[in-house]
Order: structure tokens, then C-alpha cells, then sequence
């Protein structure tokens, strides 16, 4: 049996939030085991993304901010934010920091 196939009893779960997405290329992810910190990130390029421009209605209607992801449309360009919701397995009696 592989590492990647060991027995997970005894160890402790973590989730951890990645931010990935879209603009006009990929984006570097944003991790954090904080959904919060992940979300108000996604928030802050969503509205970025928009600050000062003037959408048409067939632009505005396919962008949106909603809980994990977030999509805006600016003149036909897409740009599309993702949170993902990962779960890691921290062996019991080893510090989250050496994961």
C-alpha cells in the first residue's frame, strides 16, 4: 500500500479553502483554512474587476458574486473566481505548521 493510500484513522481532518479563477489568464490561488479571509479575497477582484466600468445588460446579467464563486463579464471578456473546499488529514500529535 502506497502512502497516498495509508489508513487515515487517527488523524485529524483540516479544511482549507484555495481561491483559484480566470481573468486573462490563471490567477495564483489563495489558500486559508479561514472561508472568510478565501470569500472577502474573491469579493475584493470580483469588484475590482468592475470598479469604473460600464456594463451592457447582456454583460450584466451573466455576472455575479454568490457564495463560492463569482463571475463578471466586461464588453464579452470573462473573468471567473472559484473557491474550492479541500480536506486534509493531519497526523495526530503533529503541529498544522509541519503539514
Amino acid at each position: 500500500m502506497t502512502n497516498v493510500c495509508k489508513n487515515t484513522q487517527g488523524n485529524t481532518p483540516i479544511k482549507i479553502y484555495v481561491l483559484h479563477g480566470y481573468t486573462d489568464g490563471l490567477t495564483d490561488p489563495i489558500v486559508s483554512t479561514d472561508y472568510e479571509e478565501v470569500y472577502a479575497a474573491m469579493k475584493a477582484a470580483y469588484e475590482s474587476a468592475l470598479d469604473g466600468v460600464e456594463q451592457e445588460d447582456s454583460d450584466r446579467e451573466y455576472s455575479f458574486l454568490h457564495g463560492w464563486s463569482a463571475t463578471a463579464v466586461v464588453h464579452g471578456d470573462w473573468m471567473e473566481w472559484q473557491i474550492a473546499e479541500l480536506e486534509l488529514q493531519i497526523p495526530n500529535g503533529q503541529p498544522a505548521s509541519q503539514a
